[in-house]
């Protein structure tokens, strides 16, 4: 009775919140933690798929394990991302600026410059991913240990939600603005720009599946 009138409490703050948080708790009721981690996998391979159009291989998302480890600070961002990178054979600095030489065609330059420029900014996105799981993994500890302190339902909602609510802002923001910084690279070297709606329903779709996740992870008290 107190998981259910915590979810209950949970729908209504979430509900003034934003709408889309409602989908997660009702996903977090209606799907198993299997479940979602397989609608999380295949968002994933959606964007890796659109990458190949690229000429991008090999370059690939954190694993579900990764993430947790991540979000339990078992694993730190760094390290997260020399581990793709090192696996994908991939050398580029995860703050630096894409380069290539054009050694043939405009057409071949084009292809390579499109792809190092979708290279550079998909490992961005992955490594503010993780910088992000790291602090949900915070807050998620937080919210636990105020629980067994006895915090009230109430209270935690109130503090926790606010909280979530400004994290999940921020990281909209740095998104779109690495979306928005990448279209703007492709534009300039007449590549195409599909991938950048792939990415953000990628996003979108993740984030709202990952509160699921989250969800559930905070009612087994894991």
């Amino acid at each position: 009775m107190i998981i259910i009138c915590i979810l209950i409490a949970a729908v209504i703050c979430l509900a003034v919140w934003q709408r889309d948080n409602i989908s997660a708790v009702m996903s977090g009721l209606k799907y198993s933690d299997e479940d979602i981690q397989q609608q999380i996998d295949t968002s994933k391979r959606d964007v890796e798929t659109e990458l190949e159009k690229y000429n991008v291989s090999g370059l690939r998302d954190f694993t579900f394990e990764e993430e947790e480890a991540i979000r339990k600070g078992q694993l730190t961002v760094e390290e997260a991302v020399e581990k793709i990178l090192s696996e994908s054979g991939n050398q580029q600095s995860t703050g630096g600026e894409s380069s290539s030489q054009s050694t043939g065609s405009e057409n071949v330059s084009s292809t390579d410059d499109s792809s190092a420029i979708v290279s550079e900014y998909t490992v961005k996105l992955y490594s503010l991913k993780a910088e992000y799981l790291g602090q949900i993994g915070n807050l998620i500890d937080q919210a636990k240990a105020d629980y067994k302190n006895g915090m009230s339902a109430g209270t935690l909602m109130s503090t926790y939600l606010g909280k979530a609510a400004s994290l999940e802002s921020e990281a909209d923001s740095q998104v779109e603005a690495l979306l928005s910084e990448l279209k703007g690279k492709l534009e300039a070297v007449g590549a195409d720009t599909s991938i950048i709606s792939t990415m953000r329903s990628s996003y979108e779709n993740e984030k709202t599946l990952k509160k699921s996740y989250y969800l559930s992870l905070f009612n087994k008290k894991k």
